[in-house]
């Protein structure tokens, strides 16, 4: 944990530092809607879930975002309780770094990588499961075809995060799940 500390640490001051030096940076307001896939030993507790949210990001040089995303989705366990449901909540703070290619006159291109970390929270229905919080890490990859103000992207995300069990006295694990989304970003300025 003292580790995504101090990357949350860095990556703030480094945003701040280059807002400071670009000449002109653009808010962008990015909702989004998509599909979460478990993997590995996550697929037998989680099954695929649709999810949404919405992320702002800061243009601090043309190539470069600073993000914050913040994320829902209602998940179906497989712990045999009652209510065997969870809302999941995920936020986070990431670098995005892309190229802009135009595709015509009033189009273009702009593929882009990016990386983050944040934490996510699980809050189970049943009462005898315990809600938590855990520290995640994301690599994502992706593509947005923009035209004026407005521009419509598709991303992908690995996620790795540090799972902690509902039930009192088992171990945090670390586990894995994808994310595949399409939504809309609206240059705000």
């Amino acid at each position: 944990m003292r580790t995504t500390s101090l990357v949350f640490v860095g990556l703030v001051l480094g945003a701040a530092t280059l807002s400071a030096q670009a000449p002109r940076p653009t808010l962008e307001l990015r909702p989004f809607a998509g599909a979460n896939i478990p993997t590995g030993s996550q697929r037998d507790l989680f099954k695929d879930a649709p999810l949404a949210g919405v992320s702002l990001a800061l243009q601090v040089r043309p190539n470069l975002h600073v993000v914050s995303t913040f994320g829902w989705m209602r998940e179906h366990t497989g712990f045999a309780v009652e209510r065997n449901d969870a809302d999941r909540y995920s936020y986070d703070l990431g670098v995005e770094l892309s190229i802009e290619r135009p595709m015509s006159a009033s189009w273009s291109f702009r593929p882009f990588f990016g990386v983050g970390g944040g934490a996510r929270t699980y809050d189970y229905q049943a009462a005898t499961l315990q809600t938590r919080t855990g520290a995640v890490g994301y690599g994502a990859v992706g593509s947005e075809f923009r035209t004026g103000r407005t521009a419509l992207r598709f991303e992908a995300r690995d996620n790795v995060f540090s799972y902690k069990s509902p039930s009192p006295g088992v171990a945090s694990q670390t586990r894995n799940d994808i994310s595949l989304a399409v939504g809309v970003a609206y240059h705000l300025w």
